[in-house]
C-alpha cells in the first residue's frame, strides 16, 4: 500500500489530503495547535489499516513500511511540523 499525505496549514488548523491507496481529506478547525499532529494521526489510523504502508509526507518518503506501534509518534510529529 502506498499513501501520500499533503499537509498544509490553514488559518484555523491544517488540511491533510491523502491520495494513493487511501483517499481522504481531513481539515481541523477546533483542535488546539499543539494537538493537531496526534489528532490527525489518530483519525487516519481509525479510518485505514496502514501496516507496512509506504507513506510520503509533502513529497518526501517518511516511512518505507509503516508500523503504528513503532512509528505513530513520528507520524504525529511530521503532521504537527508540516
Amino acid at each position: 500500500m502506498k499513501v501520500r499525505l499533503d499537509i498544509e496549514r490553514t488559518p484555523t488548523g491544517v488540511r491533510v489530503v491523502a491520495t494513493g491507496d487511501y483517499v481522504d481529506t481531513i481539515e481541523t478547525t477546533l483542535v488546539p495547535r499543539e494537538r493537531i499532529g496526534k489528532f490527525v494521526a489518530d483519525l487516519i489510523l481509525d479510518r485505514v489499516y496502514l501496516k507496512n504502508a509506504q507513506i510520503t509526507v509533502n513529497g518526501a518518503t517518511a516511512f518505507e513500511a509503516f508500523d503504528a506501534e513503532q512509528d505513530f509518534d513520528e507520524l504525529a510529529r511530521l503532521i504537527q511540523t508540516a
